[in-house]
């Protein structure tokens, strides 16, 4: 018998899962009744975990760390050169929250068979979680499937990562982390993480881009490539619109807020090997406070439509820009009184009969604490405005999300957050508290539940239900 296991990666950050692979093969020339190793109450692999959360060792199996005879083990038959095999979550059964050097070892003791595994290292190592933002499949079977793209500072250096979050269970909101991993190591500069929206199961894709800003270069990475592919955006200052684009070709479509906030670029990373191009760039009436892209489902026709909010005197004005692959048409302005609300996020949905729908948070007066909602709906060119008063403020609010339903190209009124320095408050129609543990990054609204991407300095990336 030859027992063994296996870890994607050697490096794991605090607070990340550690999955490992574990395979049993019958070497021999004839059948034998083999444990199994998926089991949840197996007794069998012993697994042994070393390291400074465990300085003299630890030993554990499957069902934790309660005694079952030999006797009692789960066995089926395994044929000469066929295998068992399973994969688990090492910190889900013993907790690690020292960084260093660990080991891994197993062996197998069942009615009469033995085997033993050489063990496998890996290293834990402290990580500081600064940004993260979400990639979604909008309006595709596997919206449920998201995944949520950070930095980290790690031990003098800094790198990007994903994490893997499935929604088990929508009318709960319950959300589960799968899998973890690093992308690519970072300049110690680098900002604004990012993983394309795609309006398409993303699995049949075949490119899988990942980015970042670091001072005023723009680079994006796919795994397929060596190295990152880089575009001079002009400044430190000029910013990447959210959500980035990607086509079911693979080529990768990002928009360009520059630094004056008053030219827009649209930049094109192709599939095929080469150096980026400009697509085209449009020159805006005023400066955007806030900007988001959407893009219509593939039924629809695959529409992109960016909306952005403006200052224009005591009035708020919202800008519709219809995204072509070599131009952008800019809408007139619909307004309304009211003040743009600090590092504000409007929310765009593309909607199956190719109508198109805003929402945005705003400030009654300049005190920026008492709060309206707007949504706005475009049908044959003919813009129809909803407003709705939803509270006071204890404080100032210095941040604003929106966001419509993901999963669905009939989008409702859209959902919304307010942050103020005493906390979050969101929902409908009124100001509801809503508790976070962790820095709020990012809104999302699926079939039944809204959700805030939390992130944790110590713990990373997670979707946390709302109650609105």
């Amino acid at each position: 018998m030859k027992l063994e296991l296996n870890l994607p990666r050697e490096l794991y950050l605090t607070g990340e899962k550690v999955n490992v692979d574990v395979r049993l093969t019958n070497t021999g020339q004839a059948s034998v009744s083999a444990p199994l190793l998926d089991r949840l109450d197996a007794s069998q692999p012993v697994y042994v975990l070393r390291g400074p959360s465990y300085p003299s060792g630890v030993s554990f199996n499957r069902r934790g760390d309660s005694p079952v005879s030999a006797s009692q083990q789960p066995t089926d038959p395994l044929g000469p050169g066929e295998t068992f095999e399973t994969g688990f979550d090492i910190t889900a059964l013993k907790p690690i929250a020292e960084p260093g050097e660990y080991s891994l070892s197993a062996r197998i003791e069942s009615q009469g068979l033995s085997a033993e595994a050489a063990p496998v290292q890996f290293r834990i190592e402290k990580a500081k979680f600064l940004e993260s933002s979400l990639g979604v499949d909008v309006y595709a079977s596997s919206t449920r499937t998201l995944r949520a793209v950070w930095i980290a500072d790690v031990t003098g250096k800094r790198l990007l990562g994903e994490s893997f979050l499935y929604e088990s269970r929508p009318d709960l909101g319950e959300v589960k982390v799968n899998s973890t991993r690093i992308i690519h190591e970072t300049g110690l500069q680098a900002t604004t993480p990012f993983g394309p929206w795609v309006n398409f199961d993303r699995m049949g894709a075949v490119k899988y881009w990942h980015g970042w800003q670091e001072g005023q270069q723009l680079l994006v990475f796919s795994d397929d490539e060596s190295k990152p592919r880089t575009f001079d955006i002009g400044s430190r200052k000029a910013r990447i619109v959210q959500p980035t684009l990607m086509t079911k070709s693979g080529e990768l479509n990002v928009l360009i807020l520059g630094e004056n906030r008053k030219t827009l670029q649209m930049i094109r990373f192709r599939s095929e090997m080469g150096p980026p191009d400009v697509a085209w760039t449009a020159a805006l009436p005023e400066e955007a406070a806030g900007f988001r892209l959407g893009v219509g489902s593939a039924a629809e026709g695959g529409s992109r439509v960016a909306a952005s909010i403006s200052q224009i005197g005591d009035k708020l004005a919202i800008r519709l820009i219809r995204i072509g692959d070599r131009s952008a048409e800019i809408g007139a302005p619909s307004t309304i009184s009211g003040f743009v609300l600090p590092d504000s996020e409007p929310s765009i949905a593309i909607a199956g009969d190719g109508s198109v729908h805003v929402t945005a948070v705003f400030a009654r007066d300049p005190s920026m604490r008492s709060i309206g909602v707007t949504n706005l709906a475009w049908r044959d060119g003919k813009g129809e405005m909803t407003i709705s008063d939803v509270g006071m403020t204890e404080s100032a609010v210095t941040h604003a999300w929106a966001a419509h339903d993901a999963t669905s190209d009939r989008p409702a009124t859209g959902k919304w957050l307010v942050r103020t320095a005493k906390g979050y408050a969101g929902g409908g129609d009124r100001l509801n508290p809503v508790a976070i543990d962790g820095e709020v990054t990012a809104l999302l609204r699926m079939s039944a539940s809204t959700y805030v991407l939390a992130l944790s300095a110590t713990r990373g990336a997670a979707l946390v239900a709302t109650d609105f």
